[in-house]
């Protein structure tokens, strides 16, 4: 599991649906990267960055799943 990317998106109190359409793709695709069943591709992962306006640090963080 994700665990840092999940914490992400409880701390915006968002719903798995809710984070996916900010990001722009399915529920399903994002529930099977948060359980850790897929990696998720770079553009899954530029799409949370821009939306959030996260920083390349905690960008990283969240790929691998660090603090």
């Amino acid at each position: 599991m994700r665990t840092n990317l999940k914490l992400f998106r409880v701390t915006k109190r968002m719903s798995q649906d809710e984070f996916a359409d900010a990001i722009g793709c399915t529920r399903a695709t994002y529930s099977s990267i948060e359980s850790g069943k897929r990696d998720g591709r770079l553009a899954f992962w530029e799409d949370v960055q821009k939306a959030f306006g996260i920083d390349d640090a905690d960008m990283w963080a969240l790929i691998r799943n660090e603090d």
